[in-house]
Parts: structure tokens; C-alpha cells; sequence
């Protein structure tokens, strides 16, 4: 009967996917050692589908938001930049939209005669779709504040709420592109550098630039100062991580053999000069060095989000890419969905090791 019940539970724990069994002194005694189930050290990417495209991810109190350009997850149903919630930057549900749209409201003005509709918060200036972001906490403003891009317009607009998921009130436009004397300007990054700098990155023509922001509580943003550009033409769509007092990375997106990647540079300071492993800056022609490359089922890695430091050791860098084959929701608009993965660093300072995305179980969790 003894012999049995070792090998029932012998049985138990080899079909058991929930515990870590052993038999340490081959007695029959089994020691339970913790669950080993995929969720419990892993997580799955993409983190999001169909589609994050364009889109951001920040903190919002103890919890994660991410929010999408304007899209049609659905063919005919639009969401004005629809936002996620995540209480651990691995799963994401949805919660609301960061704008909302106009609503007729069925009655009638009765002195004009027109269709009374209730204003929404979404930018009335455009006159294209929002189709990049980036919004962060601003915490001596203890408030949250977005940036958002239509390349339609060349333009970048600033918005605020109390909260990072939304809704946003929207403060107008803050650049033009003729205001710059350029012809395009596109892809927003907020940064905010040791709680009190705010910096607005930005992409024209002629390459990228940061632009230092004088931020008051209840005030639409102002420029401060003159931009600096930080990269040439073949790098764009940045991205600021800030390490330490010493170590600024700044990632963007570069295009190889005609598909983007991922690729990041160097500095000392927040306005560069940004510079590979070679020591030859991106604005003498470095594309700095890959960071997310492209696969077979995956490809066009872009838009670095953002990266956030975790306990265990890791940074997790928030990204889109499309899944080879489906550039497009049925709806038309970009099929991006949404990857997170974790980054490691050698012992000078670089990232340790290329990124592809995949679908599937990713490790380690972030903490």
C-alpha cells in the first residue's frame, strides 16, 4: 500500500503543471517547491492586440495606462486614442477613451434650428487624426500630460488630465511645422528628467530635436529656449531612458535593407552629444547601435515607447511591431500590436544583448 501512494504521487506531481515536486532522499516523501506555471515567472507577448500603434505607456499611480493613436479596432467603430489599464505592464484591459468625440444629442436648438451636439474634449484644430503620442506624470504639477502629432497637420498639440488614462483636456496647439520653418513634423516623446525638466522630442525633415518645456500647473506648455538636435535624418521617432545622472540613452527607429529597427546611442547629458560604442555621433551619420530587430514572424520593429527599470534587475522597453503579413486591421488602420521586453546591461553601460519580438512566453516577469 506504501508503494502505491509514492507512486500516485509520484504520478501527481509529473502531470501536475501547478507544483515543483521532489523526492529528495528517495524516501516517498514529496516536497512541494513552489509553482512553476509559466504566469507565474513569464508573461505573454504581445501584451496588446490588435493594435497599439502610435501609442505610449506611463505610470499612473500604482498601475500602468497605455494609450493608442486614433484607430478602428473594429471596421466602422472609431476610438478617440482608446486607453488600457495594467496592473503589471503585461496584461492590459480596456477602460475608456483619452478624448471623446462630439454626440448629437437628437434635439433641436429652437431659436437656430440645428442639431444640438455635446462638445467632446478631442482636438477641434485638427484637421487630420491623432496618430502619435506620448504622455508621462508631471509630478510638481501633479498632473499627467500628453503630447500628441498628426501628420496631417505637422503639428503638436498638449493636453492634460488628472489622471493617465483620461480623459484629457486638450490646451492646443504647441508647434507647427511652419512655425519651425520646416515641412514636416511628426512623433512626440515626453521626458521627464529628474522630476522638475521636461523635455518634448520631435522628428522634421531634417532630423531630430529636444526641446526643454517651461510646464505651470493649469497652463498650456511653453517652449524654453532653443532646440537641440540630437539626431540626423535616418534616426527618428526618439525615445529618452535616463539611467543615472551620467547615462542618457536615446532610441529611435532606423530603417535596414527596408525595415525599421530599433536602434539606441549614448550620452552624458540630455541633450547629447549621443554617440555609438565606436564613439561616432548620430549627428555625424551613426545610426547608433540595434537594439529590437526584426524577424520571420514579426518584423518593422518601431516606436520605443518608453523603458522601466524593475527590482529584478531588468528593463522592460514598451514597442510596436507587425506581425508579418498583417500591416492592417480590416478596419484599414495599422496593425501594431503591442510588445513589452525585457532588456539587461553589461558592465559598461551598453545593452547587453539584441531584442527580436515573438510571440508567446516571454521572461522574466517584470517586478
Amino acid at each position: 500500500m506504501k508503494t502505491f501512494f509514492k507512486y500516485l504521487a509520484m504520478g501527481a506531481c509529473c502531470l501536475s503543471l501547478a507544483t515543483a515536486c521532489n523526492d529528495n532522499d528517495g524516501d516517498g516523501t514529496f516536497i512541494w517547491e513552489g509553482s512553476q506555471n509559466p504566469e507565474n515567472t513569464s508573461y505573454r507577448n504581445p501584451v496588446w492586440e490588435p493594435s497599439l500603434a502610435g501609442g505610449t505607456i506611463l505610470r499612473s499611480g500604482t498601475s500602468f495606462a497605455a494609450i493608442s493613436q486614433e484607430t478602428q479596432w473594429a471596421a466602422g467603430v472609431p476610438y478617440a486614442c482608446p486607453s488600457l489599464l495594467s496592473a503589471d505592464l503585461m496584461k492590459y484591459t480596456y477602460s475608456q477613451q483619452a478624448y471623446t468625440y462630439p454626440v448629437p444629442t437628437g434635439k433641436t436648438d429652437e431659436e437656430t434650428g440645428e442639431e444640438i451636439i455635446t462638445p467632446g474634449s478631442r482636438p477641434d484644430w485638427l484637421t487630420g487624426e491623432i496618430d502619435e503620442l506620448s504622455a508621462d506624470f508631471a509630478r510638481t504639477l501633479n498632473g499627467y500630460y500628453m503630447f500628441y502629432g498628426s501628420s496631417a497637420d505637422n503639428a503638436i498639440g498638449a493636453a492634460s488630465a488628472p489622471s493617465g488614462l483620461g480623459p484629457y483636456t486638450d490646451q492646443g496647439s504647441l508647434l507647427t511645422a511652419a512655425e519651425l520653418g520646416t515641412e514636416k513634423l511628426v512623433q512626440p516623446h515626453f521626458s521627464v528628467v529628474a522630476s522638475t525638466n521636461y523635455y518634448l522630442g520631435y522628428t522634421t525633415e531634417n532630423g531630430s530635436y529636444l526641446q526643454q518645456l517651461n510646464m505651470v500647473r493649469n497652463r498650456k506648455p511653453a517652449t524654453r529656449g532653443a532646440a537641440v538636435q540630437v539626431s540626423g535624418p535616418d534616426f527618428t521617432d526618439i525615445c529618452i531612458f535616463r539611467l543615472d545622472k551620467d547615462n542618457y540613452y536615446l532610441l529611435g527607429t532606423v530603417t535596414v535593407n527596408g525595415k525599421s529597427e530599433i536602434h539606441y546611442a549614448k550620452a552624458s547629458a540630455i541633450t547629447g552629444p549621443y554617440c555609438d560604442k565606436a564613439g561616432k555621433s548620430l549627428l555625424d551619420g551613426s545610426t547608433g547601435e540595434a537594439l529590437v530587430i526584426g524577424g520571420d514572424e514579426y518584423e518593422n520593429p518601431c516606436n520605443a515607447m518608453r523603458i522601466f527599470e524593475s527590482e529584478n534587475g531588468y528593463y522592460y522597453l514598451g514597442y510596436n511591431a507587425t506581425e508579418t503579413g498583417r500591416d492592417n486591421m480590416p478596419s484599414g488602420y495599422r496593425r501594431q500590436p503591442l510588445f513589452v521586453s525585457p532588456l539587461s546591461m553589461d558592465d559598461n553601460g551598453w545593452f547587453a544583448a539584441t531584442v527580436t519580438p515573438a510571440r508567446g512566453w516571454t521572461a522574466p516577469r517584470f517586478e
